[in-house]
């Protein structure tokens, strides 16, 4: 079996689990199939589908990186569902997605005998950590502690590829929350004060850019 159609697989059967642990934790209950139901199998179908596309593409475009590129897509979509539905990030789950990337870019070091790639990766995260921690210090109510803990995160893996993919990745994520409250704001969908979740943009934006650039 190929290698891309392993991952398109795992893509398909995890799309389920990730929309019932997602609805689960939203709820606060047990997770369970009827934590599925609950939402539909169209939104489950279609995670599947997502991650699906995501994994295959992971594996097409960034072979020596599939592994953590599938873990972040997995993991990532839990946590932007949690985010959407609960303006939650869970620091176990996100501990989880940096522990996880941690472990497969250092043994994709090893099996390179190329450590800098992982060196450039952890650098990234801690002077992104300073700045967007300084960021919600001076404004505590523009960015929560899980998007702290989750742009660190995201820097992480963006490191890893360059520092041009930490900067146009964030940028862009930043950006695009902006343009799309603003949006919001306009036509009247959410009133001034009341934010959005920036987790799915976080997660997502970073994921295009290592995938198209």
């Amino acid at each position: 079996m190929s290698l891309w159609l392993t991952y398109g697989l795992l893509g398909v059967f995890a799309g389920p689990f990730v929309i019932a642990f997602s609805n689960s934790i939203a709820r606060g209950e047990a997770a369970s199939w009827r934590c599925v139901t609950a939402v539909g199998w169209r939104p489950a179908l279609a995670a599947g589908a997502l991650l699906a596309l995501l994994l295959v593409e992971g594996t097409t475009r960034r072979h020596t990186a599939a592994g953590a590129l599938a873990w972040l897509a997995i993991v990532g979509l839990l946590l932007a569902l949690i985010d959407w539905s609960s303006h939650r990030l869970p620091h176990p789950i996100v501990g989880a997605l940096l522990g996880g990337g941690l472990v497969q870019f250092g043994l994709a070091g090893l099996i390179e005998r190329d450590v800098w790639p992982l060196l450039r990766a952890v650098t990234a995260a801690l002077v992104v950590l300073v700045i967007v921690l300084t960021i919600g210090l001076i404004s505590p109510s523009g960015l929560g502690l899980g998007d702290v803990t989750l742009a660190t995160t995201m820097a992480f893996f963006l490191g890893w590829f360059g520092w041009p993919y930490v900067v146009v990745g964030l940028m862009s994520a930043f950006l695009s929350t902006g343009l799309v409250m603003s949006v919001l704001r306009a036509r009247k969908l959410i009133s001034q004060g009341q934010p959005i979740a920036l987790g799915p943009a976080l997660i997502f934006t970073p994921i295009c850019v290592i995938l198209l650039f």
